[in-house]
């Protein structure tokens, strides 16, 4: 396990799972409740690890921040995170885009920590990633104020409430070479890092991937 850095993790777990029919969080994913899995990684190298969402349910795995906004999305989950958090920086990762590997989260988490006059950040691949994102703690209150404004989208709310200090938000678009892993992944293998699991049909294919990478993928992963 990496020395823990000074970062307060959170998985953002408010959804509703509508088109799941049923709790993703508690989900079981390779015998595994995709929110254990989550809490997991964070923990490798997140000084505090916490769950964002209004779950008390979910306490047993993570102590759990609730939310004081409704029809707002993962910005209300992030807005709790920042007002809750103990560290400097705040990381969030959504529940249900479980084949992250841990060890990308960590590399991205220790280049934006050293970064300098940064304030926000989040992952790109493909199209922007929001739900992957980094803001300081500091942020908080530009980021309320912004949520009061009537903004609700995530990519707009990090990207000027980081403006707002002064400072730039760092966005990252060449994903695969700069926190992979392994050098050069197949463009399959790194798309499925993004897989969201969002219905039936999507918990049977991420199942289905797991059993044909075998227990080495296993590791990183679930």
């Amino acid at each position: 396990m990496s020395s823990p850095r000074p970062i307060h993790g959170f998985v953002l777990a408010g959804g509703k799972s509508v088109r799941m029919g049923e709790d993703k969080a508690l989900l079981q994913l390779a015998g595994r409740p995709m929110v254990e899995i989550a809490v997991e990684k964070l923990r490798k190298f997140c000084a505090e690890v916490s769950i964002a969402g209004n779950r008390d349910d979910l306490a047993a795995y993570a102590p759990v921040v609730h939310e004081t906004r409704t029809e707002t999305g993962p910005a209300a989950g992030v807005e709790a995170g920042l007002l809750a958090a103990t560290q400097p920086w705040a990381l969030f990762i959504p529940v249900d885009v479980p084949l992250i590997p841990a060890d990308l989260l960590r590399r991205w988490a220790a280049e934006v920590v050293g970064l300098e006059g940064f304030s926000a950040s989040n992952l790109y691949y493909g199209r922007n990633q929001p739900a992957f994102c980094m803001i300081r703690r500091d942020r908080a209150q530009a980021f309320s104020t912004l949520l009061d404004s009537g903004e609700r989208r995530l990519s707009k709310l990090l990207h000027h409430a980081s403006l707002d200090g002064g400072f730039y938000g760092h966005w990252v678009h060449d994903l695969s070479e700069l926190y992979a892993p392994h050098e050069h992944p197949p463009q399959a293998t790194s798309d499925r890092w993004f897989a969201n699991v969002n219905t039936p049909e999507d918990l049977a294919q991420v199942e289905a991937w797991l059993a044909a990478a075998g227990p080495l993928h296993h590791k990183d992963t679930v």
